[in-house]
């Protein structure tokens, strides 16, 4: 651990905050911590040239700088560029006030440059597959909605929903419109209203539609009702995701 002039140090490119606004009341509150009892725990950052990338402790190195430090407390290590993403992403994928758009975009990220197929790479994160797809489902909506979903007006399971209903851009926007301005009643009920009308119109021309008869009573069809519900998902939405699932685990 050695001690490094804040003005050799920058926020890395590949730290999954990078472009997170810092400065909100819970950020303050953490630049009055660092003001009265110092930086608690030592940054990581990577040596680049003559400079040095933070990849782990962002907002205590933006707090260090708000108090006027020269230095800080600072573990170096040599890593690549796919490296620094993975740790900032280990360190950071599992707080809850991160959101699932931040993260899918960072995983894609990650996917895209490498060509790492996304069940080993979930492997790596210690994610399960359907946390990772579900994860990556936030890059197919449009700005607007992931904007509602950082913003917390629209909630992951919401988007999820939004995500798999294949929606034209247009209804997507105006959804999002909604979300913001009429609040969460009127998301709600138009969403639920759009679900249904999807469930009526039955299947597009050309689809295979596969039936599974369990009977009502059946122990497996009630473990499937209990699965669906606890992702908040309707059944057919269930079996959809799950036998996508398996078959990208078994061509994967």
């Amino acid at each position: 651990m050695v001690m490094i002039p804040l003005d050799k140090i920058r926020i890395s490119a590949y730290n999954v905050r990078a472009d997170e606004y810092f400065g909100d009341e819970e950020d303050q509150a953490f630049v009055e911590n660092v003001g009265s009892y110092g930086v608690m725990l030592p940054i990581t950052v990577r040596p680049v040239g003559d400079m040095y990338d933070v990849y782990s402790g962002r907002r205590r190195f933006l707090a260090a700088k708000e108090n006027g430090l020269t230095e800080i407390d600072c573990i170096v290590k040599e890593v690549y560029d796919e490296e620094a993403l993975d740790l900032s992403l280990i360190e950071n994928i599992h707080r809850k006030n991160l959101d699932p758009v931040t993260i899918g975009r960072a995983l894609k990220r990650r996917i895209d440059s490498t060509g790492i197929k996304p069940t080993a790479y979930a492997k790596k994160l210690g994610l399960s597959k359907s946390t990772m797809s579900e994860y990556l489902k936030m890059n197919d909506l449009s700005p607007d909605m992931q904007n509602e979903v950082q913003a917390g007006t629209v909630t992951f399971r919401e988007a999820l929903k939004i995500a798999r209903l294949n929606l034209p851009q247009e209804q997507e926007i105006s959804l999002a419109r909604e979300a913001r301005e009429d609040g969460s009643v009127s998301f709600k009920n138009t969403l639920s209203r759009i679900t249904a009308e999807q469930e009526k119109r039955g299947a597009p021309k050309g689809l295979l539609i596969t039936r599974i008869n369990w009977g009502f009573r059946s122990k497996d069809y009630n473990s499937l009702k209990r699965f669906a519900k606890a992702d908040d998902m309707s059944i057919t939405d269930y079996c959809q995701k799950i036998l996508k699932e398996h078959i990208q685990s078994r061509t994967s």
